[in-house]
């Protein structure tokens, strides 16, 4: 029985996908054939039904993993800021203060006043466009924000690492022996 850590698993969902994806790309590539009227129609080296049977099995495959990763995701835990929470909230909350910090950081790359050249406004008036925020916070939160993000993705690729999940299709897809 293939037993992969969570963190292998990952990978290997998404060349599950990709495996759906050339499978589908195959069938419809063999599904038909143009040829001239009197010759004879060259036949595909795999057939359509072949083709479909085997993406119906690895769509399969691909949702019971995609169901396992999940699963496993909402039933583990880290500890962030004192609280235990679920590494599906801890990869959301990831997200979301990768997110953040980018926008704090891109806010203190900005100039405090900035004169608005070819715009003209209020009758022919040049405007100056001025930056209500504290410039050199507004990066320093961010950077701040950015290692506090980087632990928290440590402590989610750790966890991932220690968790041990049954997938034997696996077998299908990468070798196994070492």
């Amino acid at each position: 029985m293939a037993k992969l850590s969570l963190a292998a698993l990952v990978p290997l969902r998404s060349d599950i996908a990709h495996k759906v994806t050339e499978l589908d790309q195959e069938r419809e590539n063999n599904a038909f054939c143009v040829y001239i009227k009197g010759d004879k129609a060259e036949e595909p080296s795999r057939s359509f039904t072949l083709i479909t049977e085997e993406l119906e099995e690895a769509r399969e495959d691909f949702r019971q993993i995609d169901e396992l990763i999940h699963g496993a995701n909402l039933a583990h835990n880290i500890l962030w800021n004192k609280q235990e929470i679920s590494l599906f909230t801890a990869m959301q909350t990831a997200k979301h203060m990768r997110k953040e910090a980018a926008s704090l950081k891109r806010y203190g790359s900005m100039k405090k006043e900035e004169l608005n050249t070819g715009r003209f406004y209020n009758g022919g008036e040049q405007t100056i466009t001025r930056a209500m925020y504290d410039i050199e916070k507004a990066r320093e939160n961010g950077l701040q924000l950015e290692r506090k993000v980087k632990r928290l993705s440590q402590l989610i690729e750790d966890e991932c690492h220690k968790i041990f999940l049954e997938f034997p299709q696996a077998e299908k897809y990468i070798d196994l022996e070492d």
